[in-house]
């Protein structure tokens, strides 16, 4: 049965009382594996019951619940003492316990303690001892002499055994409690030197301990080594940790790594003598510092031993060979150093996670002020918080920068934080400055993320010597002066650059930074900051620009509404007004006109306007003429004391302004004593900004107001000439409507003409074609007259068989004259058609009968005017044109026209050539992917190659004057081109001929 009612007076009391449950009250065995040490070492109650391990203690828990589980077995307790100590890491329990079994008289009284330890955070049962009555002595002895004496030596064995044991458990005690006293991972030097301590305390006399950590996945592998020297008469322990790179193919290397991977917990070598002085090589950077540990003092060899762990092994060298005792000591300290080196791995951890928010904080401070920004000049707060940030994180710095760079310039821009001065005007560095200038230049332009750069001892002042040749630098240094801040150059310092698109960071260190890989998320984040820095910057031009064009269209709008010269002055208080507007501190505002020999002068000012007055071309009003005149945009002019008043004093000589500047001077006491004049050109003169202060800011604004009021003083002018200009106009207008109303009369008249001329040739051609049919009609009347006579001389005689012959030979002839006489009709319908307007509908038409048509119709039409003229015709007619819808009568022209214009270029070569030359135009059609194509080709002589560009120009011919308008290719080419969607070209080379050729869009049928 279980006893409540013991109390709890410690933390691993549930720990203990699950220890109990297991082994008396016969819980879960498997319950040992969380409350169990795995080397557990103890004693039972019986003689044979030596447990050494967790499983020791698991097997006798299962033998005690197989014989005892449901026998009545019961118990009860009577708590003794409980006792912490280490620190509150570890606890003994003393308690006594009766044993009985209901069925039985027997009892049995035993007691237990039990010791209780905090490893990594849990507490476990590392040791428990429990005694029972003696049964070592005889029944038959009286006083037990010999049992008593043999029991001593057991128990005094067993003490020293014990004793050793607690000595070795006292000494890891000691190392735990120095690792748990560990807060960061740098005390980790401090845990190792107790390691070895302890194992000097337990006699185990090393010359130097050692830490072996490989890690293959870096490809590295770390030593401490330990060890210990007299000084004053006091034991000083010192410790040092190495990185070598982890070289496998190194033989002692890959020796470590075979007896790490073998599985046995501890291996020894011996180094004989002659292998000394290499193995002393091998130490020597790890053993730097200990004057003691060389070759030279170990003639008899060394031995080193290695208890190998998780992580690595823990191992000693010592001049003599190791006890097994000695080697298990060795092996636990070994895994006690396991779980001090996972606390500091932990701690490690810990401490990243910890920089790694302070870093993050750092940084989130940067991009809260990022995101703060304003305006563009917010931007130099954020650097000055990224350089506290900096400093904040360890860094002990000089200077903090930003470098603007471009890899197309040789300038770099610098922007600079001084320690405890804030920030510094922006200076411009020449990269090949020096040395330090042109390295950072290139590592930035290269894609260096992060380098860096020492300014050693012997060049530094030299550095800074070239800097301060620098002017703008030089200007940056004396306000920083000027600010009462004193400004020592250090004797040495580390450049660390962090680049980002634009540029790069500059840390000026007066000390190495031991994070510099920090430094690229700075510079990340302060591209965000100046990617915003210049997203403000042109949201602020954008707004300035705004700003001043509003102005500029105000004063634009009111110069442009000018009627008169006399509203310039109310235009230059406007100008005075918004000037001040854009926060520009004018005095006053004045226009000057050039006149001959003198100006003339409106002003304005925040008080109100002076009356237009006259300005004479000398002293500084003919320095201002004459600067104009050679081209000058913008001057300034600083006038102070005597030459100021001397101004003022000339002026108030001047008539009007005069009067005015008298009244000042008798209100304030004295004229003006100070002033600069902006004086910015135009064309017809300047004008004249007065303030009291330097505002270079404002140069380019007071240029583009000249250049504003230039436009509109000229407007102005041009206004001043409208009602000439006007009445010049209407007169040019009108005379030009006459014109262009003669010019369209004559048009008509021409395309009338052409018209005509075309009708002429078709009448002509149609006359000589109707010609033929009306003489066939004639012929076979009259010849059928004569044939109806000899019929009724026949009927009289009876001759029945010649009056059917005859009649047969009439009727043939009826029909020859009724073919003829349609012949005659359909050439009238057409002549009747083609003289129609057209309605501009098409229609399906026989091109090639169309062509035919016309041809026929020119050549006749031509022989009707000259019995001479004479030409071969030919066709060459494609019957896969076939139907193609166009307005019949307007290519009938075009067919026409091209056809006369070709029997024209053979007759004119004739003439010249009458010889063996044989005229001829040829029309050919044909269908192609273009659609249907009709040339008109002749053996004319061709057109010359300086008019060809022309012959599609209206009113262009080659005729002789009054035989031609000019017209009939243009007319042809527009038919073509614009009433079908044609094309109209022309192919000619001189003394061979010309070919004209038409290309009419098909519609494609459908399939």
């Amino acid at each position: 049965m279980r006893n409540p009612g013991v109390p709890e007076a410690f933390e691993g009391r549930s720990v203990y009382e699950r220890l109990i449950n297991v082994m008396l009250d016969f819980d879960e065995v498997e319950d040992l594996k969380e409350i169990v040490h795995p080397e557990f070492t103890g004693y039972g109650s019986a003689a044979h019951e030596f447990f050494r391990t967790r499983e020791d203690v698991k097997k006798m828990a299962e033998m005690q619940a197989q014989q005892l589980k449901g026998s009545g077995f019961g118990y009860t307790r009577r708590p003794v003492s409980e006792k912490v100590f280490a620190g509150g890491d570890a606890c003994l329990v003393l308690e006594n316990f009766l044993l009985f079994l209901p069925d039985s008289n027997h009892q049995l009284e035993v007691r237990l303690s039990a010791l209780l330890e905090k490893i990594d955070g849990k507490w476990l049962v590392t040791h428990f001892h429990g005694s029972s009555p003696d049964t070592d002595i005889a029944e038959d002895e009286a006083f037990p002499e010999e049992g008593l004496r043999r029991k001593n030596l057991e128990l005094e064995a067993k003490i020293k055994e014990r004793t050793r044991d607690l000595e070795v458990e006292a000494a890891l005690e000691r190392t735990r409690a120095q690792s748990m006293l560990m807060q960061h991972s740098g005390e980790l030097n401090a845990v190792s030197s107790v390691f070895h301590e302890q194992l000097l305390r337990l006699g185990i006399d090393s010359e130097f301990s050692f830490v072996w950590l490989p890690d293959e996945a870096r490809e590295n592998h770390i030593f401490w080594t330990t060890w210990t020297e007299t000084t004053e008469g006091k034991q000083v322990y010192h410790s040092k940790a190495v990185t070598y790179p982890l070289d496998l193919t190194d033989a002692y290397n890959a020796a470590c790594i075979a007896d790490w991977e073998s599985g046995v917990s501890v291996h020894e070598h011996f180094v004989p003598p002659g292998d000394i002085p290499d193995f002393f090589t091998s130490w020597e950077e790890m053993l730097e510092g200990a004057p003691h540990l060389k070759a030279e003092y170990f003639p008899q060899g060394i031995y080193y031993t290695e208890a190998f762990m998780k992580y690595g092994c823990f191992g000693i060298d010592i001049r003599r060979p190791l006890t097994e005792e000695e080697k298990s000591i060795l092996h636990r300290f070994a895994i006690e150093f396991e779980r001090t080196y996972t606390r500091f791995l932990d701690l490690q951890k810990a401490e990243a996670q910890a920089r790694e928010a302070r870093i993050e904080t750092a940084l989130e401070k940067v991009r809260t002020h990022t995101m703060g920004m304003r305006s563009s000049e917010d931007l130099s707060g954020v650097t000055s918080v990224m350089f506290e940030q900096m400093k904040e994180l360890g860094g002990d710095l000089f200077a903090f920068g930003v470098v603007l760079c471009s890899k197309d310039k040789n300038v770099v821009e610098q922007w600079h934080s001084l320690a405890d001065q804030g920030m510094i005007s922006p200076f411009q560095v020449p990269v090949d400055l020096d040395y330090i200038h042109q390295y950072r230049y290139d590592q930035w332009k290269s894609g260096k993320d992060l380098f860096s750069i020492e300014i050693p001892e012997d060049y530094i002042e030299t550095h800074f010597a070239k800097m301060y040749t620098l002017p703008s630098f030089k200007k940056a240094m004396e306000e920083v002066a000027a600010r009462g801040f004193d400004i020592t150059t250090p004797t040495w310092e580390l450049d660390y650059g962090a680049s980002f698109s634009h540029g790069y960071l500059l840390i000026s260190s007066l000390a190495p930074f031991g994070e510099s890989h920090i430094f690229p998320r700075f510079a990340r984040v302060f591209e965000q900051a100046y990617t915003r820095f210049l997203d403000l910057q042109k949201a602020e031009a954008q707004a300035r620009e705004a700003q001043i064009e509003a102005a500029l269209e105000r004063v634009r709008s009111r110069t442009m509404a000018m009627q008169h010269s006399d509203e310039l002055a109310e235009a230059s208080h406007l100008l005075d007004r918004e000037v001040r507007g854009l926060g520009i501190k004018t005095w006053g505002c004045a226009f000057n006109i050039y006149r001959e020999h003198d100006s003339l002068e409106w002003f304005g000012n925040e008080a109100g306007l002076l009356p237009t007055y006259t300005v004479p071309r000398q002293g500084i009003f003919k320095t201002y003429f004459d600067l104009g005149q050679e081209g000058e945009s913008l001057f300034i002019k600083e006038i102070a004391g005597e030459e100021c008043t001397a101004h003022y004093e000339f002026m108030s000589t001047l008539p009007v302004v005069g009067e005015v500047l008298k009244r000042l001077k008798e209100t304030n006491g004295a004229f003006p004593s100070y002033q600069i004049d902006h004086v910015a050109y135009f064309k017809y003169g300047y004008l004249l900004f007065i303030t009291r202060e330097e505002v270079p800011q404002a140069h380019e604004i007071f240029k583009r107001f000249a250049k504003v009021f230039e436009q509109t003083y000229t407007r102005f002018l041009d206004l001043q000439l409208k009602e000439e200009q006007a009445v010049k106009l209407v007169e040019e207008k009108q005379r030009l409507e006459k014109t262009l109303s003669d010019l369209q009369a004559t048009q008509k008249q021409l395309v009338h003409a052409e018209k005509m001329a075309s009708l002429g040739e078709l009448t002509a051609g149609i006359a000589h074609e109707i010609q033929n049919p009306l003489n066939f009609v004639n012929n076979f009347s009259e010849v059928s007259k004569e044939l109806l006579e000899e019929l009724m001389e026949e009927l009289k005689k009876g001759d029945a068989e010649e009056v059917d012959a005859i009649a047969q030979d009439v009727i043939r002839n009826l029909e020859k004259i009724v073919h003829h006489g349609k012949r005659a009709d359909s050439i009238v319908k057409g002549m009747l058609q083609h003289s129609r307007s057209s309605d501009g509908q098409k229609e399906p038409t026989d091109l090639n009968k169309l062509a035919d048509e016309y041809l026929r119709l020119a050549y006749h039409g031509l022989r009707a005017k000259d019995k001479s003229f004479n030409a071969s015709m030919e066709t060459d007619f494609d019957t896969a044109v076939g139907i193609v819808d166009v307005i019949p009568q307007d290519i009938g022209r075009v067919l026409l026209n091209l056809v006369t214009n070709a029997f024209h270029a053979v007759t004119e070569r004739k003439k010249h050539h009458p010889g063996e030359y044989d005229p001829r135009v040829t029309v050919k059609s044909r269908r192609t992917d273009e659609g249907a194509e009709i040339q008109v080709i002749d053996n004319g002589g061709g057109i010359p190659e300086t008019i060809r560009e022309k012959i599609f120009q209206p009113f262009f011919t080659t005729k002789p004057t009054g035989e031609g308008t000019g017209l009939g290719l243009s007319m042809s080419y527009d038919i073509i081109s614009k009433g079908h969607g044609g094309e109209l070209t022309m192919e000619t080379a001189e003394g061979e001929g010309t070919v004209f050729k038409i290309i009419l869009p098909v519609k494609k049928e459908r399939t």
